[in-house]
């Protein structure tokens, strides 16, 4: 079993690409395996024979022997583990099943001793006289104590048939409340009684896979950092206004995270602190641009890397999100797709959230969150006017970028979004010049937001 990730301990066989027993060739590709966050395809190490061990759907520990590639007439080898690692929660089986319990007897009914007169009073006063406490000799039921018992129930106000109705289903009429004249127990009020439906028990979501997986990150994130948020207000009403250009022009669904994404790319390149990473005591400045974009999902959520994002068009950009966003909806990304980041971005604004605290996804040494795009008053040229807003939450590493540079890459952003044509200035903004409905115009631009 393949060890996709820095915490990943455990994998499952998802299913084999070939049989027990069938001939691999080296670079084959030959078992589907699956993380706790993304799928992995792994190829044949070796030309031979191939031999099973796991199966399908069988959970191992990294490193643990999964299968054999061996010569025609090689015998299997002898492994320490090959049980299954049980999944989390899972029950364990004992090695030798112990016999089933002989089933108890069922319960004798009650041998009641009781004198002939105890029988009669209990007849005439409606009582079960089995429910009745005996303190005679040996347990016997005296008159008295029939007389005592219907007295004890007679202080609960209920009719002869609703007291009747109690004893036979065994229902203790002081538990329930009358709705008859002086709060008199009725035969409905029993009936109601009877009816009332049993609590269910509150629903319990397992803690495990891949919220376990982000639970472990992010805990690990906050012990092992000094995490910093800053905030910063921008006017991206320009950029709004740029985003419905780009979207005439080329006739293609820009995003304003596709947007953000360039913008951010763009800055990294003056401010490559924010893309470094702390290892023992070195801090390693990137030699790629390499931005994570998290992407909600069902059961958690998952950070898709585009690689070399400054040297990318928006339009690109574009297509390389939507296609990342999709594979990882559909758990079918690969390792190289989830890993090399060396800033993320996590957008709330759609859920209508202005600000938070985005949590920093290690080595990483700073995120950043978006909030929604509001629209506010200003005063711009002498009068007010109406502008769209967006709150930026950056949270950095204190340990490797302190206050002032995270501030100055925050400043640098924010004059980007503020005035979009910077963003574009250092590097490919969009595509070559093309009339509109030209043949040349690239297929992939034409993808739904």
């Amino acid at each position: 079993m393949p060890k996709l990730g820095l915490t990943m301990t455990q994998g499952k066989v998802v299913k084999w690409l070939k049989q027990d027993g069938e001939q691999v060739e080296q670079g084959q590709p030959l078992v589907v395996v699956m993380s706790k966050k993304i799928t992995y395809e792994m190829e044949a190490p070796a030309s031979g024979v191939v031999r099973i061990v796991a199966q399908p759907k069988e959970t191992r520990k990294v490193t643990e022997v999964i299968g054999f590639i061996l010569e025609p007439d090689e015998p299997i080898p002898e492994v320490d583990e090959v049980t299954p690692f049980p999944a989390v929660g899972a029950p364990k089986v004992a090695e030798t099943a112990s016999p089933p319990a002989a089933r108890a007897p069922e319960e004798a009914p009650r041998e009641v001793r009781s004198s002939p007169a105890a029988r009669r009073l209990a007849r005439e006063l409606g009582v079960d006289i089995t429910r009745v406490p005996g303190t005679g000799r040996d347990g016997r039921i005296t008159e008295s104590d029939v007389q005592r018992f219907y007295e004890e129930q007679s202080r609960v106000l209920a009719s002869p048939l609703a007291r009747r109705m109690a004893e036979e289903e065994g229902l203790d009429l002081s538990q329930i409340e009358g709705t008859g004249p002086g709060g008199r127990i009725t035969e409905e009020d029993v009936l109601c009684a009877l009816k009332a439906p049993e609590v269910a028990p509150p629903e319990a979501i397992p803690f495990a896979g891949m919220r376990e997986a982000i639970a472990e990150q992010m805990v690990h994130s906050l012990q092992t950092m000094a995490q910093l948020t800053l905030t910063s207000k921008a006017d991206v009403t320009e950029l709004r206004a740029t985003r419905e250009a780009l979207r005439k022009r080329w006739e293609c669904q820009i995003s304003y995270t596709d947007l953000l994404v360039k913008a951010v790319a763009t800055a990294l390149r003056e401010h490559r602190l924010l893309g470094a990473r702390l290892e023992g005591d070195e801090i390693v400045l990137p030699t790629e641009i390499n931005v994570g974009v998290a992407v909600a999902l069902e059961d958690g959520l998952i950070v898709p890397v585009i690689r070399n994002v400054d040297r990318m068009t928006v339009p690109e950009i574009s297509d390389r999100i939507k296609a990342l966003a999709q594979r990882a909806r559909s758990d079918e990304l690969s390792v190289d797709q989830v890993t090399g980041a060396v800033f993320t971005i996590t957008n709330l604004g759609m859920y209508g959230v202005d600000a938070f605290t985005p949590i920093i996804n290690p080595p990483e040494v700073a995120i950043l969150g978006v909030g929604r795009i509001t629209e506010e008053l200003a005063w711009v040229n002498g009068q007010v006017t109406p502008r769209s807003k967006v709150v930026l939450s950056l949270t950095i590493d204190h340990r490797v970028v302190d206050g002032a540079p995270g501030a100055a890459f925050l400043q640098t952003l924010v004059q980007f979004l503020e005035h979009p044509a910077l963003i574009f200035a250092g590097g490919a903004a969009a595509l070559p010049f093309t009339p509109k409905g030209a043949a040349s115009l690239p297929s992939t631009l034409k993808g739904e937001a």
